[in-house]
């Protein structure tokens, strides 16, 4: 039996999906990219009974982060892979879409510069870099949940048009249908779905399916 309950709310003009990863038998919850909206987080949270106490970045684009100082606040702490941490600090060229943004924000209180496992205020959990849509885009593997962000979604992928880098997105692809066990996909946009089905279904990933 898995050790967390999973909550999603869209947020944002873009309709991120914001997650909420909850200990079942604490109360605790990591929050996975909080794109906007803070009410909407909140009002996820208080659903599921739930308490922020870590916040975790799958890469910096505005609309997976416009919400983290207010969750902050809380004293959850922020982790980002080093080569997204500036997005934190700076506007990208994506931000320039919207009128409006929080940046500069303060720092993240944890970076992550490899894969591994890491232990962070309590959780822990899995990181695999998965650079393409930005340099330091990951994945987050909690038990058999994968959560993607604008690396991976359900018959697609992320775009590669703002600062992205095709050859990086290929070699993330091809890892991700290399991993050994299947996964539930919970991607920045649009429905869950699995990686058995990516791997047999996403054209993007056509190429890259086992022999």
């Amino acid at each position: 039996m898995s050790e967390y309950e999973i909550g999603c709310v869209a947020v944002g003009d873009l309709s991120t999906n914001c997650y909420v990863v909850k200990k079942k038998d604490t109360g605790d919850a990591c929050v996975i990219d909080p794109g906007d909206n803070l009410t909407l987080i909140q009002d996820l949270l208080h659903r599921m009974e739930a308490k922020c106490r870590l916040i975790l970045l799958t890469h910096g684009h505005f609309d997976h982060i416009l919400a983290v100082e207010h969750l902050r606040s809380e004293r959850a702490p922020v982790c980002i892979h080093k080569e997204d941490a500036h997005m934190l600090t700076e506007r990208d060229m994506f931000s320039q879409l919207i009128p409006y943004d929080p940046r500069p924000m303060e720092e993240a209180d944890y970076v992550f510069e490899k894969e591994g496992s890491y232990t962070v205020a309590g959780f822990t959990f899995y990181v695999i870099p998965s650079p393409g849509h930005t340099k330091g885009s990951v994945c987050y593997l909690f038990e058999d949940n994968l959560f993607t962000g604008d690396t991976l979604f359900q018959g697609s992928i992320g775009t590669l048009n703002f600062g992205g880098n095709a050859a990086d997105m290929e070699a993330s692809l091809r890892m991700l249908c290399n991993l050994p066990v299947d996964y539930t996909v919970y991607p920045g946009h649009d429905g869950k779905t699995t990686l058995s089905d990516e791997i047999a279904n996403n054209p993007f990933l056509k190429e890259f399916r086992r022999k």
